[in-house]
């Protein structure tokens, strides 16, 4: 357990070096009626690699994540953000029913009191495996229950989570989870333009060189990703970068809208395997293509 822990957290500190974390933001649907990995209408999360789908109540808003720990949250709006989902990766070679002791293991690194309430095989439609796991804890001396819907691609976990501080998971939380739907494609990388791939060549060996410095200047000084601006992407540079022994990217897909292009696809670095790259929105700025963000800022829970 305590070697997939660490997995855990060596993949967390791949996705902040390269310096994304949430593949979907809202949109004004007026604008824009057809969900993209890049910007969401309310109630619709995309997620670009590998890409699937979760739907919730449209009313809900998105929210600050976990850092390390969440790509997505969203909860009901208002100043109690209880019930939430959130979506969520890991790494290991540990089956699908393991599911249960592992997340035993994490919750209690914070919450008192935890313990199974329900753990079984499930399926989502498309008949994908899949392992339902529902959790009772105690956290900040409120107590809670959560389920977890876990699937895996070859040794990627993909996790969809939501929390209930009113009693166990009711069918409408349920829903949401098993929302989940695979669209095939979109998994090959392709090619993009010269001067964006001389970008994240350049990008990718000054993380391997632990040169934050130079890693650091690839970022739009206005960056700012679902809450998380420059000074903070530099402050957590700073923690990881030295475990980032190799790093590659392939871009399963870009969308060039002005002078801006939405990028999303894998990572391939020190863990074996391809691991979500999440998506990330580049700016062109006196002639250099620089890190932008999806320039939103969720409320904090």
């Amino acid at each position: 357990m305590k070697k997939l822990i660490n997995l855990l957290l060596v993949m967390a500190v791949m996705l902040f070096a390269w310096g994304f974390f949430t593949p979907s933001h809202a949109q004004d649907t007026s604008k824009e009626e057809k969900p993209t990995f890049y910007r969401l209408i309310p109630g619709v999360y995309v997620n670009g690699w590998p890409r699937f789908t979760v739907t919730f109540p449209k009313d809900w808003v998105e929210r600050h994540r976990e850092p390390l720990l969440e790509t997505f949250r969203a909860s009901a709006p208002g100043p109690v953000p209880y019930p939430f989902f959130l979506v969520a990766f890991g790494i290991g070679p540990l089956p699908l029913e393991t599911t249960a002791e592992n997340l035993l293991s994490l919750r209690r690194r914070a919450a008192t009191d935890v313990s199974i309430v329900s753990d079984k095989p499930s399926q989502l439609r498309d008949g994908t495996p899949a392992r339902e796991v529902e959790l009772r804890f105690v956290l900040n001396g409120i107590p809670f229950h959560n389920m977890a819907l876990a699937t895996k691609k070859g040794d990627l976990w993909i996790m969809t989570v939501v929390w209930s501080h009113e009693g166990r998971v009711g069918e409408d939380l349920k829903a949401i989870l098993y929302s989940r739907q695979n669209h095939p494609g979109k998994e090959e990388p392709v090619k993009v333009p010269p001067d964006i791939q001389e970008f994240l060549d350049r990008y990718c060996s000054d993380l391997v060189s632990h040169d934050v410095e130079r890693v650091m200047a690839h970022y739009s000084d206005r960056f700012l990703d679902s809450g998380i601006r420059k000074g903070e992407m530099e402050r957590n540079q700073r923690r990881g970068i030295g475990l980032v022994l190799s790093y590659e990217v392939g871009i399963t897909e870009f969308v060039i809208e002005g002078d801006k292009v939405h990028l999303t696809g894998f990572v391939l670095g020190p863990i074996p395997g391809k691991w979500p790259l999440g998506n990330s929105t580049i700016i062109k700025e006196s002639g250099e293509w620089k890190f932008y963000g999806n320039q939103r800022d969720p409320p904090s829970p």
